[in-house]
Protein backbone atom coordinates (compact mmCIF):
# COMPACT_ATOMS: atom_id res chain seq x y z
CA UNK A 1 0.00 0.00 0.00
CA UNK A 2 1.10 3.16 -1.16
CA UNK A 3 1.23 5.77 2.46
CA UNK A 4 0.67 9.59 2.63
CA UNK A 5 1.94 10.43 5.72
CA UNK A 6 -0.13 13.45 6.90
CA UNK A 7 0.45 13.75 10.75
CA UNK A 8 2.37 12.64 13.75
CA UNK A 9 0.87 10.66 15.89
CA UNK A 10 1.88 10.44 19.82
CA UNK A 11 0.40 7.43 21.87
CA UNK A 12 -0.34 7.72 25.48
CA UNK A 13 -1.67 5.21 28.18
CA UNK A 14 -4.02 6.00 31.00
CA UNK A 15 -1.66 7.34 33.99
CA UNK A 16 -2.88 7.81 37.73
CA UNK A 17 -1.20 10.22 39.74
CA UNK A 18 -2.21 11.85 42.76
CA UNK A 19 -3.16 15.95 43.54
CA UNK A 20 -1.65 18.10 46.04
CA UNK A 21 -4.45 17.18 48.51
CA UNK A 22 -3.68 13.54 47.49
CA UNK A 23 -6.98 12.54 45.13
CA UNK A 24 -5.73 10.15 42.67
CA UNK A 25 -6.63 12.04 38.87
CA UNK A 26 -6.55 9.82 36.29
CA UNK A 27 -5.00 11.10 32.72
CA UNK A 28 -3.89 10.69 29.45
CA UNK A 29 -0.48 12.07 30.02
CA UNK A 30 1.22 12.92 26.12
CA UNK A 31 4.23 14.67 27.82
CA UNK A 32 5.31 11.06 28.46
CA UNK A 33 4.05 9.64 25.42
CA UNK A 34 4.39 5.84 24.90
CA UNK A 35 5.82 6.32 21.30
CA UNK A 36 5.33 8.53 17.89
CA UNK A 37 5.81 8.39 14.49
CA UNK A 38 4.72 9.12 11.09
CA UNK A 39 0.89 8.01 9.47
CA UNK A 40 -1.34 8.58 7.27
CA UNK A 41 -4.74 9.55 8.44
CA UNK A 42 -7.79 10.33 6.68
CA UNK A 43 -11.45 10.91 6.80
CA UNK A 44 -13.16 7.59 7.03
CA UNK A 45 -17.29 6.86 6.45
CA UNK A 46 -18.88 4.12 8.42
CA UNK A 47 -21.76 2.43 8.05
CA UNK A 48 -24.51 1.89 10.56
CA UNK A 49 -23.59 -0.98 11.30
CA UNK A 50 -20.24 -0.65 12.44
CA UNK A 51 -21.58 2.65 14.97
CA UNK A 52 -23.47 0.36 16.72
CA UNK A 53 -20.50 -2.37 16.78
CA UNK A 54 -18.33 0.12 17.88
CA UNK A 55 -20.97 1.99 20.27
CA UNK A 56 -20.55 5.31 18.49
CA UNK A 57 -22.93 7.66 18.63
CA UNK A 58 -23.04 10.69 15.95
CA UNK A 59 -20.44 12.94 17.06
CA UNK A 60 -17.98 10.15 17.93
CA UNK A 61 -18.49 8.60 14.36
CA UNK A 62 -17.02 11.52 13.24
CA UNK A 63 -13.94 8.62 12.47
CA UNK A 64 -9.98 9.04 11.14
CA UNK A 65 -8.63 6.00 9.36
CA UNK A 66 -4.98 5.46 10.29
CA UNK A 67 -2.40 3.67 8.35
CA UNK A 68 0.89 3.15 9.88
CA UNK A 69 4.24 0.86 8.98
CA UNK A 70 4.26 -2.77 10.36
CA UNK A 71 7.32 -1.83 12.64
CA UNK A 72 5.43 1.57 14.57
CA UNK A 73 2.33 1.16 16.57
CA UNK A 74 3.54 -1.31 19.03
CA UNK A 75 1.63 0.80 21.80
CA UNK A 76 -1.44 1.72 19.20
CA UNK A 77 -4.02 -0.65 21.25
CA UNK A 78 -7.94 -0.53 22.59
CA UNK A 79 -7.69 1.75 25.40
CA UNK A 80 -5.13 3.98 24.69
CA UNK A 81 -5.22 7.39 23.07
CA UNK A 82 -3.41 9.18 20.32
CA UNK A 83 -2.86 12.84 19.31
CA UNK A 84 -2.73 13.97 16.06
CA UNK A 85 -0.75 16.72 14.92
CA UNK A 86 -1.30 17.02 11.22
CA UNK A 87 1.48 18.52 9.26
CA UNK A 88 -1.07 22.33 9.00
CA UNK A 89 -0.52 22.49 12.34
CA UNK A 90 -4.06 21.11 13.75
CA UNK A 91 -4.17 18.88 16.74
CA UNK A 92 -7.02 16.12 17.31
CA UNK A 93 -7.40 13.29 19.86
CA UNK A 94 -8.73 10.14 19.68
CA UNK A 95 -9.24 6.80 21.09
CA UNK A 96 -7.57 4.26 19.39
CA UNK A 97 -9.59 1.44 17.67
CA UNK A 98 -7.30 -1.81 15.85
CA UNK A 99 -8.95 -2.96 12.67
CA UNK A 100 -6.30 -5.07 10.74
CA UNK A 101 -2.79 -5.83 10.43
CA UNK A 102 -1.81 -6.40 7.37
CA UNK A 103 1.10 -8.13 5.74
CA UNK A 104 3.09 -4.40 5.18
CA UNK A 105 0.90 -1.88 7.04
CA UNK A 106 -1.30 -1.39 10.02
CA UNK A 107 -4.74 -0.03 10.06
CA UNK A 108 -6.74 1.46 13.04
CA UNK A 109 -9.68 4.05 13.48
CA UNK A 110 -9.34 6.98 15.28
CA UNK A 111 -12.10 7.80 16.86
CA UNK A 112 -12.62 11.02 18.44
CA UNK A 113 -12.79 11.72 22.41
CA UNK A 114 -15.02 13.55 24.46
CA UNK A 115 -15.31 15.12 27.96
CA UNK A 116 -11.54 13.48 28.98
CA UNK A 117 -8.86 14.85 31.01
CA UNK A 118 -5.59 15.00 28.86
CA UNK A 119 -1.99 16.29 29.76
CA UNK A 120 1.08 17.45 27.57
CA UNK A 121 2.76 19.79 25.04
CA UNK A 122 1.41 20.25 21.93
CA UNK A 123 4.68 18.62 21.16
CA UNK A 124 4.15 15.30 22.67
Amino acid sequence: MLFFPNAIIYVAALTTTKNAEGTKIQKYDFEKSLESFRADVQPNTLTSAQIELYGLNSKTAMTKKCFINLEDGNYMTLGNRAKVVYDNGNVEYYRIQPVNVWRLHKEFLLIPVENESVGGNENG
